[in-house]
């Protein structure tokens, strides 16, 4: 059952990225976001075929989403995280196929972007291989038992999945989009991240055994050595 669900929920998101791109593009005839669109679906299905297999806790951690439990500023740093996917690639489009505003990128630059998204990808999946606790909200799962994960990519900087994000964001915009979805793309989930690495650090401060020392350990959010 959770290989079905996992496979139409792939397809409903791969969709849903479809229609945010192609519907404000106003034409199909688009084959960077057909590209685009291909290589998700490719990555997001293996890669959860993979954790399907070895660590299936990480597919349903995900899944769980409860809304009636989620911190009112929680809430607040969610809708900022989906904006920022949705304003670049709906802003994308508009800009490139109608309003002209700024440049989009090309040569090689683009195809860095191609990469960034591609390596953004794989960093969210290395870390829900990591973390079979990483679910959507911000709280302590005491009734699975959830501890302090300081191995594989978390030994190296506390939030690899935000980290993937934001390689995620850049690179589908310097890929599909301009200068100008980029920029607000960026300025959305710069906040969204401030806001939610704030929430989820207090809790797990005050709720999780050993998080303090996790954090004198792994100094680095984001970027090792940077921040």
């Amino acid at each position: 059952m959770l290989w079905v669900k996992t496979f139409f929920g792939i397809l409903f998101q791969t969709i849903l990225l479809g229609i945010f791109l192609y519907l404000p593009a106003l034409t199909l005839n688009w084959p960077d976001a057909l590209l685009f669109l291909s290589i998700h679906f490719l990555i997001t299905i293996l890669a959860s075929a993979y954790l399907l297999i070895v660590k299936p806790a990480s597919i349903e951690a995900r899944m769980n989403y409860d809304s009636k439990t989620q911190p009112k500023e929680d809430r607040l740093a969610t809708v900022l995280m989906l904006s920022a996917i949705i304003v670049g690639l709906s802003l994308a489009p508009m800009d490139i196929f109608h309003l002209n505003l700024s440049s989009s990128f090309d040569g090689n630059i683009k195809n860095i972007g191609l990469g960034f998204y591609i390596f953004g990808m794989l960093l969210v999946m290395a870390s829900m291989n990591a973390n079979e606790f990483a679910e959507t909200t911000v709280n302590i799962q005491e009734e699975r038992g959830q501890k302090v994960i300081d191995t594989g990519i978390y030994s190296m900087v506390r939030h690899p999945m935000y980290t993937g994000f934001i390689f995620f964001i850049t690179g589908v915009n310097v890929w599909l989009g301009t200068y100008l979805s980029l920029s607000l793309s960026l300025i959305f989930l710069a906040l969204a991240l401030r806001s939610r690495i704030i929430i989820e650090e207090k809790t797990l401060l005050n709720d999780l055994e050993g998080y303090e020392d996790y954090c004198k350990k792994v100094k680095a959010r984001l970027i090792p050595y940077l921040f």
